[in-house]
């Protein structure tokens, strides 16, 4: 079964629905990525202020090994941090004149499971004008490097049961209360509105509880002040088991080249990425490379009834 996002995002390129999304251009993308930049630098000044490292993984860190910034199509920063350190952004972050963190334990009205630091000023309508939401502001994701047990059955266990309560979580966004928008759509699919059928059956029992209060049970389950010689970022793209690699690839930090600066990665970049997505180096297909340039736009009820 293909991913919700990628039939929504082939759904916005189609006639029927273009008219909800907006779609990002190449030099809209330049315009994004440079603030992007400005929210990285002061992100990492204030980090270095108190102690704490972030590291540059997954497109981005893949950008500076392939072309010593960003991916030429790529539209977000993607960091992570040891749980010692991300525990701390709350503290450092609070009444911060430059970001607003936004934990989604706190959040009721959106499913996500990123911590994110928000721009308190930009918006993506200041950033990339008419069209884009006046009411979105940009944001810097973070993700937890977690220490994973050493014994191999209880590791796949531990792994095994967040597979659940993550895949739980993630499905049930798909309820109209937190995407009409997809609701809307489906009525147009029959791919998606399978899709989201399925999703909801699995996505009910974060539904019930509450999807914030799923994700403070994943918290409980991943975390741990043991260290080990191997870690996780277990909300990464490849879960728990897949995500996990040897404490040294990560440990210590080492300096990478991006846009003309140097940032933080990880020890062994190549280890991390290979693990992560094989041939790293090689470039994916022209369609992947822009299938996700396109925003909902704030007003797109009102431009479906106007129909």
């Amino acid at each position: 079964m293909r991913s919700t996002s990628k039939i929504e995002w082939e759904l916005a390129l189609s006639e029927r629905f273009s008219s909800m999304y907006q779609k990002i251009s190449d030099e809209k993308l330049k315009a994004l990525q440079v603030a992007y930049l400005e929210m990285y630098k002061q992100f990492d000044k204030i980090c270095k202020e108190h102690g704490l490292i972030s590291y540059m993984v997954a497109g981005t860190l893949i950008g500076s090994l392939r072309h010593g910034g960003y991916i030429p199509w790529d539209d977000d920063i993607d960091l992570v941090m040891f749980r010692e350190d991300y525990n701390r952004l709350k503290e450092v972050f609070t009444d911060n004149q430059y970001f607003e963190l936004i934990s989604p334990a706190e959040t009721k009205d959106s499913v996500f499971k990123v911590m994110k630091l928000q721009s308190k000023s930009w918006t993506y309508y200041d950033v990339l004008g008419e069209g884009f939401s006046q009411k979105k502001y940009l944001y810097l994701d973070m993700l937890p490097i977690d220490f994973v047990p050493e014994n191999d059955i209880v590791r796949k266990l531990k792994g095994l049961l967040f597979r659940a309560l993550d895949l739980s979580h993630n499905s049930s966004r798909c309820y109209t209360k937190y995407t009409p928008h997809l609701t809307y759509m489906s009525k147009e699919s029959k791919e998606l509105k399978k899709n989201l059928w399925i999703r909801r059956i699995v996505g009910f029992p974060a539904y019930i509880i509450g999807p914030s209060n799923m994700y403070k049970l994943m918290e409980w389950l991943i975390q741990s002040k043991k260290k080990t010689s191997k870690v996780t970022i277990a909300y990464g793209v490849k879960g728990y088991l897949g995500e996990t690699v040897d404490y040294k690839t990560f440990f210590p930090a080492r300096k990478y080249p991006f846009e003309g600066l140097e940032f933080d990665g990880p020890n062994d970049a190549d280890t991390y990425l290979t693990n992560r997505y094989g041939d790293y180096m090689t470039p994916p297909e022209k369609k992947e490379q822009t299938e996700r340039h396109v925003r909902l736009k704030d007003n797109w009820v009102d431009l479906i009834e106007r129909r």
